[in-house]
């Protein structure tokens, strides 16, 4: 297996850099120099992973450390999330199209998918040939794969007290194992929904004041209901939405600049919460007491975090 690295951050100037987590310390490995404006970065399989750049999906091999398939996507606009599903790659461009470029003969009817416009977000649903999409005033909304129909589409949220209209801008989505799913916001607001019932409008909610949020992550073979969200002051707050509270449960404290990623890693046997921000740091947190376990400086300015396949929820 060529992914032999706990993490893979990604640089907005194109620069690759693996990290292995050793006693103490962050080890890495420079995977590719700086050489085009990455958007994404996801998984391909145990080997690859998925890069996009504007508008072109690319397959950089771990092992030789080459591209070895390029694919262009012919829309206006730049790509703002990229995965695989089956025998296709599935890209989100920011002017509101989902486009399904196909790797092998498959069965899909649509090659292109109109999902609204001032898209920000695409995911995969975990167990199903589904996904899900969000943006700018562009509520949750999930699709099949197969058809290219939605199937839910969430409901704006109630108006405040003064009857205006609150904002929607989704900035990041994941699937819980029990298929319900949570929606983070630019303005502060955490979202549950449940799919599967007859109600459009969040089943609980969070909030943070005078912040947004701009990264998410669910907590792999742990809880349906905790979450940890990055904002774009530097903070990280874990949520957990059985309680009746829309506080945060704790506070990840160290960081100064926008939190990009987040993610949950195994570290000396006990979960930790990893993450990447604009101060150029990578930190890792022990998720049970909130403390730094250990911080570096990575110099450029570095914009997604990739888990090793085994142990992200992918």
């Amino acid at each position: 297996m060529a992914w032999t690295y706990d993490a893979i951050i990604g640089f907005s100037n194109g620069m690759l850099k693996g990290v292995e987590l050793k006693k103490n310390k962050f080890k890495y490995t420079n995977l590719l120099d700086a050489s085009l404006t990455l958007n994404n970065l996801s998984i391909y399989d145990e080997s690859k992973t998925i890069i996009s750049s504007k508008r072109k999906m690319l397959i950089f091999d771990l092992k030789t450390k080459k591209m070895s398939k390029k694919y262009l996507i012919r829309e206006s606009g730049n790509i703002i999330g990229v995965f695989k599903k089956n025998n296709v790659l599935i890209a989100g461009v920011d002017n509101g199209m989902v486009v399904v470029k196909p790797i092998k003969q498959t069965k899909i009817v649509s090659e292109k998918i109109t999902t609204g416009s001032h898209l920000s977000c695409v995911r995969q649903v975990l167990t199903f040939d589904k996904f899900a999409t969000g943006g700018n005033e562009n509520p949750l909304k999930i699709w099949d794969l197969e058809t290219g129909k939605i199937e839910f589409t969430a409901k704006s949220p109630k108006p405040d007290m003064l009857q205006l209209k609150l904002p929607c801008y989704v900035s990041d989505i994941q699937f819980f194992n029990n298929n319900k799913v949570v929606v983070s916001h630019r303005h502060g607001v955490v979202d549950l929904h449940d799919p599967l019932s007859s109600q459009r409008r969040p089943i609980a909610s969070c909030k943070a004041e005078n912040t947004g949020f701009v990264s998410l992550r669910t907590m792999p073979d742990y809880s349906d209901y905790e979450v940890i969200v990055g904002t774009s002051k530097g903070s990280i707050f874990h949520y957990d939405f059985r309680g009746k509270s829309t506080l945060p449960v704790k506070t990840f404290r160290g960081c100064t600049g926008s939190v990009k990623s987040i993610s949950c890693v195994n570290y000396l046997s006990q979960m930790h919460v990893m993450s990447i921000s604009l101060d150029c740091h990578i930190r890792l947190h022990n998720f049970t007491s909130g403390d730094l376990t250990m911080q570096d400086y990575i110099v450029a300015k570095p914009l997604t975090l990739l888990i090793k396949p085994d142990e992200a929820t992918v």
